[in-house]
């Protein structure tokens, strides 16, 4: 904890001097600490960083490498706009691909303005990353389905449009996230708990919110409001709740404890499929009666990953700093930083 707090402090104190630059903090238990502020920070940190390192983004925009193809954990400073007045948001300007090495890639706290690509090519494994408190726009896990999956991958309290092509994605998990339409191809034996389907087709034959096969739902909240909810087959069901006036849920499905309500009656304040940092993603009165398999609420604040407000990284994070223009008669400069650790 120190550490990162140390290295929080610094980057923000460089960053405040040279405001043209962004400064970049690589940690690494081989190579010690090193700050990069270039233009290309970002890359020069990925480019001097080992498998198992850690790389600090500040708030701005940054350019990613083409490929990321080493295990790193890599933190941003949030993308909420309410949580990062000191810091400003961190993007990641285009998309960030995977390769085939980032085996336990960790990534946190960042706005990739495009898509998330697990796999630079077709039929790569990529096993056991975590995607954590980010937004971005589409996931694809490309492949044919039956060659080299990629496996054991988490997906947890993120905002993006959609699964757009995952058929290369097996056994992987996506816990509290928001989801705003739905999965273009096949996907195949996924497991989707707390989450919130915004998606609604209100003419109820064009499009469904998934094309899903051996999947398990629960404790999902799905807006759609046309009979097309789930297409595919053998789904599972478990304590989801529904804004369908009937059960549209593929070939073979298994049914259990589902709940049936109009949208108007789920969430607080939320409309139409696309997110804004101002809806309200709290239940109701009357829905949040409506229990999980676990006893606590469906949707994104229940579970075991209950919704962190302003969706804060789990490093030390500044809410607030105040660096004087000027020195005083003694050389001294007046620096008030206010930085909460985070407990999850």
């Amino acid at each position: 904890m120190k550490t990162k707090l140390s290295l929080l402090i610094c980057v923000i104190l460089i960053t405040t001097t040279n405001y043209a630059q962004k400064v970049v903090a690589l940690h690494s238990s081989t190579n010690g600490v090193q700050y990069f502020n270039e233009n290309a920070a970002f890359q020069e940190a990925y480019d001097a960083s080992v498998a198992g390192d850690t790389i600090y983004l500040p708030g701005g925009t940054h350019t990613p490498p083409n490929v990321f193809n080493k295990k790193l954990t890599i933190f941003g400073a949030g993308h909420h706009p309410d949580a990062t007045i000191a810091t400003f948001t961190t993007k990641i300007s285009g998309n960030v691909i995977l390769g085939e090495n980032a085996d336990g890639f960790h990534l946190e706290g960042v706005h990739i303005t495009s898509e998330l690509i697990i796999g630079n090519t077709n039929d790569i494994s990529i096993n056991d990353i975590t995607i954590k408190r980010c937004r971005w726009t589409n996931l694809r896990v490309p492949g044919t389905q039956d060659m080299s999956t990629s496996n054991n991958n988490v997906f947890v309290e993120n905002i993006f449009n959609s699964v757009y092509d995952c058929r290369n994605l097996r056994s992987s998990s996506f816990f509290n996230n928001i989801i705003s339409n739905h999965a273009y191809y096949e996907i195949w034996d996924l497991y989707f708990v707390n989450n919130v389907f915004t998606h609604s087709d209100t003419y109820g034959t064009v499009t469904p919110t998934f094309n899903a096969n051996n999947c398990v739902f629960q404790n999902n909240i799905f807006l759609q409001e046309g009979n097309n909810v789930v297409v595919g087959s053998d789904n599972t069901f478990e304590n989801n709740i529904f804004c369908n006036t009937i059960s549209a849920l593929g070939t073979d499905p298994t049914e259990v404890n589902s709940y049936y309500m109009t949208r108007s009656e789920v969430l607080v304040n939320q409309t139409g499929n696309v997110f804004e940092y101002t809806d309200n993603y709290h239940l109701q009165a009357g829905a949040a009666t409506n229990l999980g398999t676990d006893a606590t609420e469906t949707g994104i604040y229940g579970g075991v990953y209950p919704w962190k407000n302003y969706s804060i990284p789990t490093n030390p994070h500044i809410s607030s700093k105040s660096i004087s223009g000027s020195s005083d008669t003694n050389g001294n400069i007046q620096i008030d930083i206010n930085v909460h650790a985070q407990t999850n």
